[in-house]
């Protein structure tokens, strides 16, 4: 399994591109059976978007694509056989061209394939840049029909919890560079159609926000 703790390098300084990312997805999704539905889970690192995923999935038997894991690794094998550092390696221009279209179509059309019957299938993974994009979501919508697609949103918890829930996972979290990347990462707007809820509570608490959207 990826060690999530080493991806995200480089992304707080880079140029945000969506656009490549955002033809793809919508190029990868296809339509799922009328009684499936895919459950996004998109926000930060850092504020439980696997743990979210993991508890619905006892709870109701959901299948988990987490995005990390199917193509973390991948990003950091791209970077390494460049020579550039796993610090850098969401850094590049390259990462926003080429690879990150890639790491979310695959993950997307992954999730579209577990579409059948009347199976859920919740999708963890940041997002960024694209949440701000509306005709991503609204294609994605008809793409998927008549399959149903519900995203949700963890918003980042204050700051001083956030820091703490990234050093207990070995993520970077000294200062003033946490800050800087703090607000890299929530610099975006959220598609007004994603139901936002706080990630700063008890996990157990953020599943039953979570359970009360898909009800």
């Amino acid at each position: 399994m990826t060690d999530v703790a080493r991806l995200g390098g480089g992304y707080s300084a880079s140029e945000h591109d969506a656009a490549p990312t955002v033809k793809a997805v919508l190029a990868a999704a296809t339509p799922g059976d009328p009684s499936s539905r895919l459950v996004i889970v998109a926000g930060p690192p850092g504020v439980g978007k696997s743990l979210l995923a993991a508890g619905l999935c006892r709870l109701n038997g959901f299948v988990h694509i987490d995005k990390d894991w199917t193509a973390g690794a991948f990003i950091l094998e791209s970077a390494e056989q460049e020579n550039v550092s796993p610090d850098q390696a969401y850094g590049r221009p390259r990462y926003w061209q080429r690879l990150r279209p890639v790491e979310y179509a695959g993950a997307v059309t992954t999730a579209c394939a577990n579409l059948v019957g009347r199976r859920s299938v919740v999708l963890s993974g940041g997002w960024g840049p694209e949440l701000s994009v509306d005709d991503l979501w609204s294609g994605l919508t008809q793409r998927l029909a008549p399959a149903r697609l519900t995203v949700i949103h963890l918003d980042a918890p204050p700051i001083n919890i956030w820091r703490d829930r990234m050093a207990q996972r070995g993520s970077r979290s000294d200062e003033p560079w946490f800050t800087e990347f703090a607000r890299s990462v929530t610099d975006y707007t959220v598609w007004p159609g994603a139901h936002r809820l706080s990630s700063e509570g008890f996990p157990h608490r953020i599943l039953q926000s979570a359970m009360e959207v898909l009800q």
